[in-house]
């Protein structure tokens, strides 16, 4: 992609300690203060040198470890946080690590050069059905250079994560005014198993091309109606001017109406029933016709 680059460089090689943490925190919020659009991070926490500060499974909950936090403001903040599964699936560990275990974040896995799961890749999530990881890409035999300049192959969700990284850098790149959920969800959606998602491939491995397509379907100027909250989880609401009865319709992607024509009379509509994904709202009223892009969580 053409962009620019930023190195912050959190992780002390010599000793895993906590506060390698917040070392990361403070790079994410100087990359915020710097206008970054996206982070790759190729590192998770479970233990630590001294085993009083080790993580149980059980707290990589999304919500508990700091760096986890610290990366779910970060998708709050708009920054499109990339990060890499971790290496346990052959362990006894075997899920995700810290911050992969973020909500906020775009987690990877890795798979082989024929596309099928690499058996070190972490699985799953301690919170289920939570989908960990949401995607992967190769990270088995990978090539790299060395520090001598040399070409090797090596393994790693830390070699997975950045193409990944690197691909949605050219999707805002295209789409420069798409959201972080709406890339995010765009990036799932794509992906070569989104219908039946399982805990070693998440929804598999994306297509940029089918991505950009989701991206680019315009939308109808909706000026005088907005919807909320977008992304939803269960109920749509309208802020048109009540009393007037509005006749409503939900298409996906590919243009199947998933929900029928619909006359709303108190501007909410249910939305629960639909699969997580991008949706289209079309709304007819006495006065136009407009198509709102709206995220089902």
């Amino acid at each position: 992609p053409d962009a620019s680059y930023y190195l912050f460089r959190t992780e002390d090689v010599s000793s895993e300690n906590p506060v390698e943490e917040s070392y990361w925190v403070e790079a994410a919020e100087r990359a915020d203060s710097l206008g970054v659009d996206i982070i790759n991070t190729s590192l998770g926490y479970t233990v630590y040198d001294n085993s009083a500060y080790d993580y149980s499974i059980s707290e990589m909950d999304g919500n508990t470890t700091y760096i986890t936090r610290g990366a779910n403001i970060a998708g709050e903040k708009g920054i499109i946080v990339v990060v890499s599964a971790g290496n346990s699936g052959a362990s006894t560990w075997q899920i995700v690590e810290a911050p992969a275990d973020a909500p906020n974040v775009l987690t990877v896995g890795a798979v082989d050069s024929s596309g099928d799961y690499a058996s070190f890749s972490s699985q799953g999530s301690a919170i289920q059905p939570t989908q960990k990881p949401d995607v992967v890409a190769k990270g088995s035999a990978t090539a790299v250079i060395d520090e001598n300049d040399t070409i090797v192959t090596n393994n790693g969700t830390s070699f997975s994560s950045p193409i990944i990284a690197g691909s949605i850098a050219c999707l805002l790149q295209a789409q420069p005014f798409s959201t972080v959920d709406e890339i995010s969800q765009a990036v799932r959606m794509s992906s070569s198993q989104y219908e039946f998602p399982d805990y070693f491939l998440g929804y598999g491995i994306p297509d940029f091309c089918n991505a950009l397509t989701l991206l680019s379907v315009p939308e109808i100027d909706s000026q005088d109606i907005r919807i909320h909250p977008n992304p939803v989880s269960s109920t749509l609401h309208l802020n048109a001017s009540e009393g007037s009865p509005i006749l409503v319709s939900v298409t996906d992607t590919l243009g199947k109406r998933v929900v029928e024509d619909e006359t709303l009379y108190n501007n909410q509509l249910d939305v629960s029933q639909l699969k997580s994904g991008l949706y289209f709202l079309n709304i007819h009223s006495s006065e136009s016709h407009k198509i709102i892009k709206f995220i089902k969580n």
